[in-house]
């Protein structure tokens, strides 16, 4: 994919499903980075039917110059729940800025957690590559549910983003249930 495309697909989702989905606003352009080649924002409407709280969310996508695709969202469980996880070293460079930094991340592969067998499961089911990353960097920090690979086209970029967006609302054990009929739902009309 290259750079116009990736343009192309993030303004025409708000165009075409930015009032049903609740897609207040989304930012797309060129970079002249030699790894990073376009940056995506999708910014989500408290009143989004993707959402099950009033908190707007967003969802910062990368264009890298291999062609694929980096997105991420906050996922706002607690670090501290997380037991029995192992992961992989995972880095980025973003060269968006002079100088270049590098956001380093643990790219949990394997957890003894509900909420991460949730998002592995959801991910596997509706076709969208989801990985659970941990960061430290600052602006960064938390832990991310983070799409990697590309957008085969508006439909798949749609649909990723109601994963994606969907899966935020998870905050606990409690609000499983609650989320997956909330995705079904989604992906049922879209």
């Amino acid at each position: 994919m290259d750079s116009s495309r990736f343009i192309e697909l993030v303004l025409d989702l708000h165009n075409k499903y930015g009032s049903a989905l609740g897609i207040s606003d989304v930012y797309a352009y060129s970079a002249l980075g030699r790894v990073i080649k376009a940056v995506g924002t999708v910014i989500i409407s408290p009143n989004s039917p993707m959402l099950l709280s009033k908190t707007p969310r967003t969802i910062s996508m990368y264009l890298l110059s291999n062609g694929s695709v980096i997105a991420l969202a906050d996922l706002p469980i607690d670090v501290a729940n997380l037991r029995d996880c192992s992961g992989e070293r995972v880095e980025v460079t973003n060269d968006l800025y002079k100088p270049p930094s590098t956001l380093t991340a643990i790219n949990m592969t394997k957890c003894q957690d509900p909420i991460f067998r949730v998002v592995k499961d959801v991910g596997r089911k509706y076709g969208v590559n989801l990985e659970v990353w941990f960061t430290s960097e600052l602006g960064m920090e938390g832990v991310k549910v983070v799409y990697r690979g590309g957008f085969k086209d508006l439909k798949h970029l749609a649909r990723v983003v109601i994963v994606m967006t969907a899966l935020t609302n998870i905050r606990g054990n409690n609000d499983v249930e609650a989320v997956l009929k909330l995705i079904s739902d989604l992906m049922r009309r879209y």
